[in-house]
């Protein structure tokens, strides 16, 4: 059936999201993972929020944002999603800026009162276009995204480097395919309520 030009649905959410797992070679679980949402729309507005899980000599738990009613908005749009999303983390209020050739080696800073986290993805694979109309990607959205990968990917604590590495997960077997890297940056990504 051909798709009108003009979508019907409803825009749920709009933006970025920036996905930096990392851990030692060989090791099970991560040593420091950073999920970055980059919400340019939505119905709490936009801002940025990321929740940063580091697990080194001094573990760092928080969700870090520039705007609390957007950090509510996605903590209640992941919940019940498990891992990151499900741990009890206080939120904390931060400032973020992004630097570096988004080509080639994109960087978050995110700076709290106490601690800076930068994370970076290096190393890009060419982008994966999803273009997934409902019920392709999910039964009542249709979702669109370019999806970035990383083979090289790097977190800071206040200037000191987390042990770890991008690794090769399946997660993404259900929808695009394929086993890829745990590192990955989606832009322009775009969730769209279908009507009824």
């Amino acid at each position: 059936m051909e798709r009108p030009i003009v979508n019907p649905g409803e825009l749920l959410w709009t933006g970025q999201h920036w996905i930096n797992y990392i851990r030692p070679p060989g090791a099970q679980e991560n040593s420091g993972m950073v999920s970055l949402w980059h919400t340019h729309y939505c119905e709490g507005g936009e801002g940025t929020v990321a929740y940063v899980n580091i697990q080194v000599d001094r573990s760092y738990q928080y969700i870090c944002t520039d705007n609390e009613t957007i950090a509510a908005y996605i903590q209640t749009w992941m919940s019940g999603r498990g891992g990151l999303y499900d741990m009890d983390m206080p939120v904390v209020e931060a400032t973020f800026v992004r630097e570096g050739d988004i080509r080639s080696s994109p960087t978050w800073i995110i700076e709290t009162s106490d601690d800076q986290i930068v994370a970076k993805w290096e190393a890009l694979q060419p982008p994966v276009i999803l273009e997934a109309p409902a019920p392709k990607f999910h039964e009542s959205r249709d979702v669109y995204s370019y999806l970035f990968f990383a083979d090289v990917a790097h977190q800071l604590l206040n200037g000191h480097l987390i042990p770890g590495d991008p690794y090769i997960t399946d997660i993404w077997q259900p929808s695009i395919g394929g086993d890829r890297s745990s590192c990955v940056f989606a832009l322009s990504e775009t969730f769209i309520q279908v009507p009824g």
